[in-house]
C-alpha cells in the first residue's frame, strides 16, 4: 500500500555544497570585503611624544568616555573613532601653532576597546579583548580549548565542529572548522577582527531555532519526531511580512548548509509534505521582500547571535544571583 504522504509535494532541497577550494576562495573574498581599518576607542591608552621636545612627551593618556584626550598646549582632541595616523595628523597640525615643524609620534600602549566573542563548547566562553593580532586557533587556545566530557570512561570533546561558525559584521565566513582543527588545514586559520563572533555548538545538545518573520524568535528544545509545522507553532504566529510559501530549514553549518524550502501554506492544506526536524536545525521564515539566500543569511546570523548572547547573559545573571 502507498501512504497518502507519498502523493503530497515533497520539499525542495538545495543540497549543493561548496568544495574546500570553493570555500577558501569565498573566504578570501569575504575577508577582503570585511577588512576593517583599526580605529581608537574609549578606554584605549596612548603615549604621545614630540621629537626634540622632551617636555611635551606624555605617557598613559587614556581616551575618556567622551572619546577625547588631553595634551599640553592644544587641550582636548577627539580620538575615539579615528585611526592613529589621523590622530597624529591632528595633534601635529595643532602643535604647529606653538612648535616649529613638530614631529609627533602616537603609540597605543593599551588597546582596550576592541574585542571578539566566543560562545559555546570551549572551556572559557566570553568576550575577549583584541589587544594584539589573534588568529582563530589562538582564540580557541586562549579560551582553554574545546570543552571535554566523559564517554564510556574516556575524556572526549563535546564540540560539534561541523556546525561551528564565525560571523563578521553579520556575515558568516566559510571557515571549515573540521578541516582546521581536525586536519590542521591552516588555510582556514584567519585573523580575527573587532566584533567577530565565534560559535561552537555542542554535539550533545538538541535544540532548534525558529527565526525570521515570527512573533517570538527563540531557541527551543528538540524533541523526537518534531515536525516543522509544530515547531512554528512555538513561535506564536507570524508577522505581516512573513512569506509562508518558502520557509527555509537550514541544516548543518551556516557557512555551507543544506537548505530545505517548504511551502508552509501547502503543508497546512495537506498538499505538501511536512518536514521532520533534526537537532540544530534553523527554521527561517523570510520576509516577502528577500529573494536571495545570501540576503536571508544576513538576517539569520544577527538573530541567532542575539538569542545566544541573551542566553549567556541570562545564565550569568542567574549564576550571580545564586552566589
Amino acid at each position: 500500500m502507498v501512504r497518502p504522504e507519498a502523493f503530497k509535494t515533497p520539499p525542495q532541497q538545495v543540497t549543493r555544497r561548496l568544495t574546500t577550494e570553493e570555500k577558501l576562495s569565498r573566504l578570501r573574498q569575504l575577508v577582503a570585503e570585511t577588512r576593517l581599518q583599526p580605529t581608537l576607542g574609549k578606554g584605549d591608552v596612548l603615549s604621545i611624544s614630540v621629537y626634540d621636545e622632551p617636555d611635551l612627551g606624555v605617557s598613559g593618556i587614556p581616551i575618556r568616555p567622551d572619546g577625547r584626550i588631553s595634551f599640553p598646549l592644544i587641550g582636548d582632541v577627539q580620538a575615539a573613532g579615528r585611526s592613529v595616523e589621523a590622530l597624529t595628523a591632528t595633534v601635529t597640525e595643532r602643535l604647529s601653532r606653538f612648535v616649529i615643524e613638530p614631529r609627533v609620534s602616537v603609540i597605543v600602549t593599551e588597546l582596550n576597546s576592541l574585542s571578539y566573542t566566543i560562545n559555546g563548547e570551549v572551556a572559557k566562553p566570553g568576550v575577549y579583548p583584541l589587544v594584539t593580532d589573534v588568529s582563530l586557533t589562538q582564540a580557541i587556545a586562549r579560551a582553554g580549548g574545546f570543552k571535554k566530557g566523559q564517554f564510556r570512561s574516556s575524556s572526549v570533546e563535546v564540540a560539534d565542529l561541523s556546525t561551528a561558525f564565525i560571523a563578521r559584521e553579520g556575515r558568516v565566513l566559510p571557515v571549515d572548522f573540521t578541516r582546521l582543527f581536525r586536519q590542521g588545514d591552516l588555510r582556514f586559520d584567519i585573523g580575527l577582527q573587532d566584533g567577530d563572533y565565534i560559535n561552537i555548538p555542542s554535539g550533545l545538545s538538541k535544540e532548534v531555532y525558529i527565526v525570521g518573520e515570527v512573533n517570538k524568535p527563540a531557541q527551543f528544545a528538540f524533541r523526537e519526531a518534531m515536525p516543522m509545522s509544530r515547531s512554528l507553532a512555538l513561535a506564536e504566529g507570524f508577522t505581516r511580512e512573513a512569506d509562508l510559501s518558502r520557509v527555509h530549514i537550514v541544516r548543518g553549518s551556516l557557512s555551507n548548509p543544506q537548505l530545505i524550502v517548504v511551502d508552509f501554506k501547502d503543508v497546512l492544506q495537506g498538499r505538501a509534505q511536512d518536514v521532520p526536524l533534526e537537532p540544530n536545525d534553523i527554521v527561517y521564515v523570510p520576509p516577502t521582500y528577500l529573494a536571495q539566500w545570501s540576503q536571508m543569511l544576513n538576517q539569520i546570523v544577527p538573530t541567532i547571535t542575539a538569542i545566544q548572547t541573551g542566553i549567556i547573559l541570562g545564565n550569568s545573571v542567574g549564576g550571580s544571583d545564586g552566589n
